[in-house]
């Protein structure tokens, strides 16, 4: 196999397999990923090769782009993008390594999560792994982050990353997830009562 066309067609069926629907629009593979995170949140996952690189270039490009909150009011976004930025520092050098970089795009008034890696289509077994491994990755990312971004697109003064980090440590232990529910609303109403003290 060395043609895009095949390489997408196991992406598609990966995609099935991991987040249960893939929808192919143009050249874009979308999925919809549900039920991630405490909050039980949607994401829209897509994956695309880019088509506009240098034809010089060894190996096409394969962008993987996650939307995670839309409709994003102007007032809150230099906190969001400074919340965003603390929480891209904390996967790319903290206790929580991971793919790819948050980020806020304008024109749609979006938060994002994008990542890029090259694919050698003359190693197809191999790229595959390496998919498989970034997409159990990326849905494993979601499910601890999600719910950060989401309070933070709601309003950035609810929890700090700092705190977030404190609860993810707080729950490594919980596997089910209506403790981890109940673990969440504790700490905020903790958070806030700390809130109320200090005013």
């Amino acid at each position: 196999m060395n043609s895009i066309s095949e390489f997408e067609q196991f992406l598609s069926e990966d995609m099935k397999e991991l987040f249960g629907e893939c929808i192919k629009r143009g050249d874009v593979l979308r999925s919809l990923v549900e039920n991630m995170g405490v909050t039980n949140s949607s994401v829209i996952f897509e994956a695309a090769f880019e088509t506009d690189m240098d034809p010089e270039t060894l190996y096409p490009v394969l962008h993987f782009h996650t939307t995670l909150a839309q409709n994003i009011e102007d007032e809150l976004v230099p906190k969001i993008v400074m919340g965003l930025n603390e929480l891209n520092t904390a996967i790319s050098a903290g206790a929580f390594p991971a793919f790819g970089c948050f980020g806020y795009y304008a024109p749609l008034q979006q938060v994002y999560l994008s990542y890029r890696m090259p694919v050698n289509l003359e190693a197809p077994e191999a790229e595959r792994q390496n998919i498989r491994f970034y997409l159990g990755s990326l849905y494993d990312q979601l499910d601890l982050f999600v719910d950060f971004v989401l309070f933070l697109c709601e309003d950035p003064e609810t929890i700090t990353l700092e705190e977030y980090m404190d609860y993810l440590d707080s729950i490594t232990d919980l596997n089910n997830i209506d403790l981890r529910i109940k673990a969440l609303e504790k700490y905020l109403e903790e958070l806030e009562k700390e809130g109320t003290k200090e005013e």
